[in-house]
């Protein structure tokens, strides 16, 4: 039994060393007013619960709203870094959702045609650089995937994103 409690206590100390802690920070685009778009949540939530699975440790911070503002921007972010830092994550992932609802009918709702793009940044806390930027834009519409279910998808495209740039710096996933 003191055997198998050892390896149990080696193992998680080994992955611990080599696994990457990540904050999370989603920035809502081009929407009007102070409303958190429901579909934002639901990119947030999808690739937290992708990294939460593979028992990665993930933060997130209040999705911020861009207020078109480049300074009150980059303040707002800087916060979060601190934030991130202070709870000893190794990165920060700043997912930028550029939402395209001027002609949408329902711009409030979760549709993958109210998001015209998202852009991904990956800093290192420790080293406080950019270590990896990405643009991602959804599929092409249809009547099955404009839906809760096409944001959770294009949301999982983007965290296997994360994960492979985390893979290939040698973070644990």
């Amino acid at each position: 039994m003191k055997k198998l409690l050892l390896t149990f206590v080696f193992s998680v100390a080994s992955f611990c060393a080599f696994s990457k802690s990540f904050s999370l920070q989603v920035v809502q685009k081009n929407t009007p007013g102070d409303q958190v778009f429901d579909a934002s949540f639901v990119v947030e939530q999808t690739i937290l619960d992708h990294f939460f699975d593979r028992g990665m440790i993930v933060s997130n911070n209040s999705v911020l709203i861009s207020k078109n503002d480049a300074a009150q921007d980059k303040t707002d972010l800087r916060r979060s870094m601190i934030e991130a830092k202070i709870g000893c994550m190794d990165l920060f992932v700043k997912l930028s959702l550029n939402y395209s609802v001027l002609d949408s009918a329902n711009p409030t709702a979760v549709l993958l045609s109210n998001i015209k793009s998202a852009d991904l940044e990956i800093v290192s806390l420790e080293e406080n650089k950019t270590i990896c930027k990405g643009k991602f834009t959804p599929p092409a519409l249809t009547d099955l995937n404009n839906n809760r279910s096409g944001v959770e998808d294009f949301a999982a495209d983007i965290a296997n994103k994360i994960q492979a740039e985390l893979a290939e710096r040698g973070g644990a996933i």
